[in-house]
C-alpha cells in the first residue's frame, strides 16, 4: 500500500515512521520545506513537498493530520486530482466534519482517531512508540469494508491495541468526555492556582493530572467547540460530582465520603483489566 501523510506534525510523523519501518512506502506533504527536509533526512517517507499535487496520484490511501477545518480546505483544494478508488482518512480529535467532506469528496473518506497524543507538537516531536498498544477508533458513515480493513491495517501495522469502530455522532459523544473534558479540568485546575511558588510544591500527582494543561490553544479551542454541545453537558455531570464530593466536606459526611471513593476505585480498575 502506498500512503500519502499530509501534514508532518508531531502525529503525521509518527505515523509516517512507523508505516516506513513497516515497509509501507510513504509519501509526506506539510507546510514548510525545512521539514519536509527533516522527513526526508531522517528516511521516513521516500518523498514529499508542501503541494499534493504531485503525491496524490501516486497513493492508495490519505492520512490527513491537519486540524478539521483545515481537512475540508484540503479536499476542496485537491478533490479534482483524487482518484474514485482512492481511500483519505483523518486524525482528528472530532468527527462533525465527516458529512460534509463526503458530500464533496469524489473518493472515499472515512474517519479515523489515533487515541494517543503530546502536549509538544511539530515533527520534532515525533514519537511512533506512542501508537503501541493504544486505542484506535475508526468512524464510518457508508464506507465500504476495503476502507475499513486499510484503516484497520495501518492501525494494526503501527502496533495500536485496540480497534474500535463507531458511529461519528458517538465518537464525539465520547471523546467529550475521554479527551475533552480532562483537558477543561487541566487548564481549569492550573488556572485556579494562585501561589506562584507552586512548581516547588508539587508531587507526581499534580504534574501527572496537569501535563495535558500544556495545550495547543488553536487545535484544542477548534475542537472544544465544534463538539460544545457535548462537551457542556460532560462539564455539568462532573461538577455534579464535584459538588457532591464538596458536600460531603461541608457536611462532615466521612462515611458518604468514602462511598464516593470506593465508587471511583472500582470505576477505575477496569483499566487494569
Amino acid at each position: 500500500m502506498k500512503i500519502l501523510i499530509v501534514g508532518l506534525g508531531m502525529i503525521g510523523a509518527s505515523y509516517a515512521k512507523a508505516l516506513t519501518d513497516k515497509g509501507y512506502e510513504v509519501y509526506g506533504v506539510t507546510r514548510t520545506q525545512e521539514s519536509i527536509n527533516k522527513a526526508k533526512d531522517w528516511k521516513i517517507i521516500k518523498d514529499g513537498g508542501i503541494d499534493a499535487s504531485k503525491f496524490i496520484p501516486l497513493v492508495d490511501l490519505i492520512v490527513i493530520g491537519l486540524y478539521p477545518k483545515d481537512i475540508v480546505d484540503f479536499i476542496n483544494k485537491y478533490n479534482h486530482l483524487f482518484k474514485e478508488n482512492q481511500v483519505i482518512t483523518d486524525v482528528a480529535g472530532v468527527k462533525n466534519h465527516i458529512e460534509e467532506i463526503q458530500a464533496i469528496s469524489k473518493c472515499e473518506f472515512i474517519g479515523s482517531h489515533p487515541m494517543a497524543g503530546s502536549e509538544k507538537s511539530g515533527i520534532d516531536a515525533i514519537k511512533p512508540e506512542i501508537f503501541r498498544g493504544a486505542n484506535f477508533l475508526i468512524t464510518p458513515r457508508n464506507n465500504s469494508e476495503r476502507a475499513i480493513s486499510m484503516v484497520s491495517e495501518i492501525a494494526n501495522a503501527m502496533g495500536f491495541g485496540k480497534i474500535t469502530i463507531m458511529t461519528p455522532e458517538y465518537h464525539d459523544e465520547v471523546i467529550s468526555f475521554t479527551s475533552q473534558l480532562t483537558h477543561a479540568i487541566a487548564v481549569s485546575l492550573v488556572n485556579s492556582d494562585t501561589d506562584e511558588n507552586t512548581p516547588s510544591h508539587t508531587g507526581d500527582s499534580y504534574r501527572e493530572l496537569t501535563r495535558i494543561a500544556m495545550i495547543n490553544e488553536r487545535l484544542w479551542s477548534e475542537l472544544f467547540l465544534s463538539n460544545k454541545n457535548n462537551l457542556i453537558k460532560q462539564i455539568d455531570k462532573f461538577t455534579e460530582q464535584l459538588e457532591l464530593l464538596k458536600n460531603t466536606l461541608v457536611n462532615d459526611d466521612k462515611e458518604q465520603l468514602e462511598k464516593l471513593m470506593i465508587s471511583s476505585c472500582e470505576k477505575r480498575k477496569r483499566f487494569l483489566k
